[in-house]
């Protein structure tokens, strides 16, 4: 078990005060200190030194021409605030230097700075809250009982879930790029972000995972033996599909995903991966066949979702496309074979059996997507083959 002082090491300087208060401690804060929770907490205050919330960033968008880049004023670690919004351009925001000096060096503040923006007093659905209790009821043993109410308090002052664009690793130079969002966008029937699920998609998401109501693209550096730390991302860097992180993206994940079913191999004795309820909350599990060629697949309660490319990355480069008179999807009970242009492409032997009469395929340009309804719809698979 780590010691107390490990623990308040990896903790942020909000942590160690609260930790402090809960053990009866009084902290006499500063000055300086003071504005800082109150800047974070989104209170506006009369000062001109203060640091600008995220909302007020957001709202001077609009009255500046063209929704460009937060003022000149302010200094600090930028990144890009994405709004569900088509007709609004994509921005740069900043994470203001005193924030950075003070919550920092360690860890990633962009969840602390931008959880006020997404404290936006939109109540939950509770219909829609009923269907994911129900949900998490059929997929877990021990579902954990929450009420609409405790949700809406837990998530009154923001809530921001971070999703992995792409992780840290050695390939990259240690940077990683996430979006932030709010965690219960969804319950709250927010529009859905196109723009955010496309660029996850370039990151090999597929299928594209959806995103609800604005969302904020951030960038940190983790190099080994230091402190994660935020680091600039420009809209530049976001919107321009040459970017170097995003042409990388999707083989870094593949090879993540491939290193995680490695490092989880035996844990329970055996030589299988730990794969349980793999390819659930929307996120794409990625496998590379022995014929290096990849594909994702997905699962709900009642159904399974496969995507592959159906153009090697050579043709792709070239600007061929994909011809749909040359793709043939069998299905077998349990049993996927996919070829294109009599070249065989995928053969799955499946965990557990498909209804054949509701399975279908589509083209995504080059995409190919495969859905397959469950013979038995009231499991979630541990794994796919």
């Amino acid at each position: 078990m780590a010691s107390t002082s490990d623990n308040l090491d990896d903790m942020t300087m909000l942590e160690r005060e609260q930790w402090l208060i809960d053990r009866g401690i009084e902290i006499e804060k500063s000055d300086d200190t003071s504005k800082l929770h109150r800047a974070i907490s989104g209170t506006v205050l009369g000062d001109d030194d203060r640091p600008m919330t995220i909302v007020e960033q957001v709202n001077l968008l609009s009255v500046i021409k063209g929704g460009s880049s937060s003022n000149s004023r302010i200094q600090g670690v930028k990144f890009v605030f994405v709004p569900h919004d088509t007709s609004k351009p994509i921005s740069e925001v900043t994470l203001p230097s005193p924030l950075v000096e003070v919550l920092g060096p360690a860890g990633d503040i962009l969840p602390t700075y931008v959880r006020s923006y997404f404290a936006d007093g939109n109540t939950i659905d509770e219909r829609l809250f009923r269907e994911q209790v129900g949900r998490q009821k059929l997929m877990c043993d021990k579902p954990i009982e929450l009420s609409s109410n405790a949700i809406m308090n837990a998530t009154s002052s923001g809530s921001v879930e971070t999703f992995p664009l792409v992780r840290p690793s050695s390939t990259n130079n240690h940077q990683g790029v996430y979006i932030y969002l709010d965690e219960v966008g969804m319950l709250k029937k927010l529009p859905l972000n196109i723009r955010a699920s496309k660029i996850a998609g370039q990151c090999g998401y597929h299928p594209q995972p959806k995103f609800y109501g604005d969302v904020f693209i951030g960038r940190v550096e983790a190099k080994p033996s230091h402190y994660m730390y935020n680091i600039d991302l420009q809209v530049k860097d976001v919107v321009d599909a040459k970017s170097e992180w995003l042409v990388n993206a999707p083989r870094e994940n593949l090879e993540w995903t491939q290193a995680l079913n490695q490092a989880t191999k035996g844990n329970f004795g055996t030589n299988t991966k730990n794969e349980i309820n793999d390819g659930t909350d929307g996120i794409p599990v990625h496998v590379q066949q022995d014929n290096c060629r990849f594909f994702s697949w997905l699962q709900c309660q009642n159904e399974i979702e496969v995507t592959l490319p159906l153009l090697s990355d050579a043709d792709a480069k070239e600007g061929k496309i994909a011809i749909k008179s040359l793709i043939n999807v069998i299905f077998l009970r349990k049993k996927i074979t996919v070829k294109y242009n009599k070249n065989l492409l995928l053969e799955l032997n499946l965990y557990e059996e498909i209804d054949v009469d509701g399975c279908t395929w589509t083209l995504d340009k080059d995409m190919l997507v495969i859905t397959c309804e469950k013979y038995d719809g009231r499991k979630i698979w541990p794994r796919l083959e």
